[in-house]
């Protein structure tokens, strides 16, 4: 209900983003034509052609993302403004039973730094939920246009490297969960601390509150260090099953073109197509944490 009256607004910024990640895509195809097709030729002006033609596909590429993420940016702060808004706005209408289940600490929470969260994944959606899965198809579907044997083994590590987000992703989030309660917890003891200033002191008990404070921290930082260790571990694997891709694709083109079953050309292309699918896998992985 919040996005649909941006639509036309993320449509647009949807299109360019489009226009800006297919421009990406032929990149390293017609790099791979100029090597192949052009340079042998000895053409100039053939050579200047591409060239610039490859110059105009990174401009627009590069122009594209930029502006569709300062639009994406503009709708995100529309976004989160008007359910932040709305959120207070219940907030104090809430009954008093209400405001007691649900603790001023995680209302506060709720308002701030989930309504933050929330803003950061739609931002993410527009900027790379659009991207990262035009670079995975679009990659793979010209790779294999290209060459199919080298397509399919660059394809053979995808599934690994998505078995490794969703498992790690599945042990983390409801890590998460405990990390938003210890949060509640530590802005219950300063919101306590902060309204009974002056009893605290006239009753001397400000080293039990540093210390009362200090166990709350301390429990928040125990929840995010182990949400922290375990969702670390994705992009440290999936660089290593990227990089064990790249050496399977390597070893694979080599013995193709050897056996003058492929070109030095499509290899090149490949590694870039390769490299442009993995930070896809990437970016996809940052979606999930």
């Amino acid at each position: 209900s919040y996005l649909k009256p941006l639509i036309p607004r993320i449509s647009v910024g949807t299109t360019i983003k489009i226009i800006g990640t297919v421009a990406e895509l032929i990149i390293p195809y017609l790099l791979s034509y100029i090597l192949e097709n052009v340079i042998s030729d000895n053409n100039i002006r053939k050579i200047l052609f591409f060239g610039i033609l490859m110059l105009v596909c990174a401009l627009t590429a590069s122009l594209g993302n930029i502006i569709a993420n300062r639009m994406a940016a503009k709708t995100t702060m529309i976004f989160s403004t008007h359910m932040r808004r709305d959120l207070f706005s219940k907030t104090l209408h809430l009954s008093a039973r209400n405001t007691d289940a649900f603790t001023i600490p995680s209302l506060e929470s709720r308002i701030t730094s989930d309504t933050y969260n929330v803003q950061n994944f739609i931002g993410m959606m527009q900027r790379l939920g659009i991207r990262s899965p035009i670079l995975l198809l679009g990659g793979t579907v010209i790779t294999m246009a290209m060459d199919r044997r080298l397509a399919l083994v660059m394809i053979a590590t995808l599934p690994l490297i998505f078995i490794t987000v969703y498992s790690v992703s599945k042990m983390g989030v409801p890590l998460y969960s405990k990390v938003q309660q210890s949060v509640d917890g530590m802005v219950r003891v300063v919101r306590e601390d902060a309204q009974g200033i002056r009893v605290i002191k006239a009753l001397s008990k400000v080293d039990y509150e540093n210390a009362r404070y200090d166990r709350a921290n301390m429990t928040l930082k125990r929840n995010e260090t182990r949400a922290g260790v375990i969702m670390g571990v994705v992009n440290p694997v999936m660089t290593l099953l990227m990089n064990m891709g790249i050496v399977a694709v390597v070893a694979v083109s080599a013995y193709l073109v050897s056996s003058n079953e492929s070109s030095a050309a499509t290899v090149i292309a490949f590694m870039q197509y390769f490299t442009l699918i993995s930070m896809a896998m990437m970016s996809l992985s940052r979606m999930f944490v």
